[in-house]
């Protein structure tokens, strides 16, 4: 690298000012309760000025206070490239000056969206150690710029891949994309925004504009029109989650780079790269839905610990979207570093009574108002509730399973979909053993797992094991400790 880069002190591409226009208007949300009142005051102190009149006035105000904020933030914001680190500069009223090293970065991950397909640029995000506010955005830099820092923070990539790279990639094929499109949990939620839509627009709309609607829908499709609407809206609700899911996972390849580190590229309209080390995993999530169970596909996500404060609603990162069950427990190993434990140990006769019998007498008691209070036709309904809950239950009780050996820990549990948690037995922060008074006539307990996630740990736990088995999994956890 050239000395003289030491001394220049860059600038991020201009366009960057509509991410810090972004930035300034999400800080602006913890003082929004101060615009309604100086609405109010104006209004009092204006007189006869009109109402609109002044609403477009302040709207014009508050829209160019932020363009301004977000020119002098883009203006504030400087680095410079050193051999190895990178100075960083920021912030208006307070400056912030940062040195970023390579023993204090936790990843580099880098992103190019959508605006940034026209300027030919891409937004890299340096996460380091030591706090939510440790991580620093690189927005609207130029691929050469991206590599520069990469080279001088020593986290540069590599465009051939190694002699081995076969053994140490994979890449969602486009069948399997496609059927993992084709069964993405995205359609229930896309269904669920459309029904609640119409239901809020009968609400809000007048009665003449409801019968309007109505009227041109049996005009089109007939007497049965509320059956072929409503499966109108589940076949949109289908196109838009097989668009959603395509876009967001085209190209998944997940990698392991010279260093170790796991790389994940993805995305169609917003490619996306991220790297995360071995050592900020803290545990293993399989997660099998009933129809990816069924033909034997499953999803696998890493806990990590994440210093970023957007990104404390989301514990997990997808390490593998879809794909063969089997395969994916052959290279969580190679991979991630954690093993799933061989012979799960399966929960005793005496724990059905908390899966199966207790559900269903508390069915029971919900069936009796039920079949008392609605309407007779619906009778039916106080049958299926005691006997759904016996179902679920068992089928609970079923999943219940856990292993351990000298390093790690599988739980396995779940209802519907099937969830395996794998920890390393040195990433628990914390368990916690309980017992209540019924279960210490069956002599089971529960316990609790905790592993380290940003703010908020991510916990396990299963109920209703021997105790044996309870306190087997406490002490062993403590001893880890000592």
């Amino acid at each position: 690298m050239n000395k003289s880069d030491t001394l220049i002190k860059h600038r991020l591409h201009p366009v960057s000012v509509l991410y810090f226009i972004a930035t300034a208007i999400k800080e602006s949300f913890s003082f929004i309760w101060l615009f309604p009142l100086l609405v109010l005051c104006i209004h009092k102190l204006g007189g006869d000025i009109p109402a609109f009149l002044i609403n477009i006035t302040l709207g014009s105000c508050l829209i160019m206070s932020f363009f301004v904020i977000g020119v002098l933030k883009w203006r504030s914001f400087t680095y410079q490239i050193h051999e190895k680190a990178i100075y960083v500069e920021s912030g208006l009223l307070v400056v912030k000056k940062r040195w970023v090293q390579p023993d204090r970065i936790q990843s580099i991950d880098s992103a190019i969206r959508v605006y940034d397909h026209l300027f030919s640029t891409r937004t890299l995000t340096i996460e380091l150690a030591g706090g939510e506010e440790s991580g620093i955005t690189l927005s609207c830099i130029s691929k050469e710029e991206e590599q520069r820092i990469r080279t001088a923070l020593k986290a540069e990539t590599k465009d051939r891949p190694s002699e081995h790279a076969e053994d140490s990639m994979f890449q969602l094929s486009k069948n399997d994309l496609i059927l993992h499109s084709l069964l993405s949990p995205k359609f229930g939620i896309v269904f669920t925004l459309l029904l609640l839509g119409l239901l809020k627009y009968m609400d809000i709309s007048k009665e003449g504009d409801r019968d309007t609607l109505f009227t041109s829908l049996s005009g089109w499709f007939g007497p049965n029109w509320i059956m072929i609407t409503v499966v109108l809206m589940a076949i949109l609700s289908f196109a838009l989650s097989l668009l959603l899911t395509f876009a967001s996972d085209f190209q998944f390849t997940l990698r392991k780079n010279s260093k170790g580190e796991i790389e994940i590229e993805q995305g169609l309209f917003e490619k996306k790269k991220r790297t995360i080390g071995q050592d900020r995993i803290q545990a293993i999530l399989i997660i099998e839905r009933p129809i990816h169970r069924f033909l034997g596909y499953a999803e696998i996500k890493a806990v990590v610990i994440r210093n970023r404060s957007n990104e404390q609603s989301s514990k997990t990162v997808t390490l593998l979207p879809f794909v063969k069950k089997e395969k994916a427990e052959s290279m969580l190993e190679p991979f991630t570093g954690y093993r799933k434990g061989g012979h799960l140990h399966t929960l005793t006769k005496e724990a059905k009574i908390h899966y199966m019998v207790m559900p269903f007498i508390a069915g029971c008691l919900f069936a009796i108002p039920i079949w008392l209070f609605v309407p007779s036709d619906y009778h039916n309904l106080a049958a299926v509730l005691p006997l759904g809950l016996f179902s679920l239950g068992w089928i609970g009780y079923r999943m219940i399973g856990w292993n351990q050996s000298s390093r790690f820990l599988t739980l396995q549990y779940g209802i519907l979909s099937r969830k395996t948690a794998i920890m390393k037995r040195g990433r628990i922060q914390w368990a916690s053993l309980s017992q209540t008074f019924m279960q210490e006539r069956k002599n089971l307990a529960s316990i609790k797992l905790a592993v380290a996630s940003g703010k908020e740990n991510m916990k396990f736990s299963i109920s209703h094991i021997p105790i044996e088995s309870a306190a087997d999994l406490y002490q062993h956890v403590l001893k880890t400790k000592e």
